[in-house]
C-alpha cells in the first residue's frame, strides 16, 4: 500500500509546528540573554536547554520528512516545502 501525501500531512505539519515553536523559544532567550561572552553558567545552561528542546523536533521533522519523501516518492525538497506551506510558512528553496 501505498502512502500518500493526505495520509501524513497534518502528522508532518504538527512536527514542523512543534520544530517552530521549540526555535522561536531559543531565539528569544538568545535575544533576552543578549553577547554570549557575558552569560553566566546559569545562563548557558538554559540556553542549552532550550537548544536541546530545539534539536528534538528539528531531528524528528528531518527523520520524518526523510522516510515518507521515500514512501510517497517525493523529492524531500518538495515535500518540505509543501509542509511548510501548509503549515503557514515560506517554503525553502529547493535546491536542484
Amino acid at each position: 500500500m501505498k502512502i500518500e501525501l493526505s495520509d501524513v500531512l497534518d502528522e508532518l505539519v504538527e512536527l514542523q509546528e512543534a520544530e517552530d515553536e521549540a526555535r522561536a523559544e531559543v531565539d528569544l532567550l538568545q535575544e533576552e540573554l543578549g553577547d554570549v561572552s557575558q552569560w553566566t553558567d546559569e545562563q548557558s545552561v538554559a540556553w542549552t536547554n532550550a537548544w536541546e528542546d530545539w534539536r528534538v523536533p528539528t531531528e524528528e521533522l528531518d527523520m520524518a520528512l526523510n522516510y515518507y519523501a521515500e514512501k510517497i516518492g517525493r523529492d524531500r525538497g518538495e515535500l518540505e516545502a509543501e509542509v511548510r506551506k501548509a503549515a503557514g510558512l515560506d517554503p525553502l528553496p529547493v535546491e536542484d
